[in-house]
């Protein structure tokens, strides 16, 4: 057997372990970006409801929600396109809620997802009576002394 007969497999070989390993690190990245930019919307829209659970009016808790989802669309995102969404303020409870779209390329995600992944996240947070509840404490310490409420 000539000894160059075999130098031609080598090539193969690391043409189609090469090839699958970039498609490997390339999916892996993509994945990362994808999973850094449902973090943040999450962070955010955690964030946005908790900063409007902490004011007692309305208009307080509606001002504070807003400059937090303000602050959400400059340019924290790896990829993701046509956010939607903010904070809104009810009676009592604070929800933020935001979405959008990660596109992906690729021929088989374009098929099965429509070359997008989406994100849908949303929070509440409820608004407590902080004296209300000092209250309550103060009168089960004062039952558990054995005091009269």
């Amino acid at each position: 057997m000539n000894r160059y007969a075999l130098k031609g497999s080598y090539t193969v070989e690391a043409a189609a372990v090469v090839s699958i390993t970039f498609l490997v690190l390339a999916s892996m990245l993509i994945g990362m970006f994808y999973l850094h930019d449902r973090a943040v919307f999450q962070g955010a829209a955690c964030e946005a409801a908790a900063a409007g659970s902490n004011f007692a009016t309305e208009a307080e808790r509606k001002k504070a929600a807003g400059e937090v989802a303000k602050r959400l669309k400059k340019g924290r995102f790896l990829g993701s396109r046509g956010i939607t969404g903010g904070a809104e303020t009810g009676p009592g409870k604070t929800t933020a809620s935001w979405r959008a779209g990660y596109p992906v390329p690729g021929f088989a995600v374009k098929y099965l997802s429509g070359g997008r992944l989406g994100i849908d996240v949303s929070w509440s947070c409820g608004m407590t009576d902080a004296a209300d509840i000092i209250r309550k404490i103060r009168g089960v310490g004062a039952l558990l002394a054995g005091g009269e409420h």
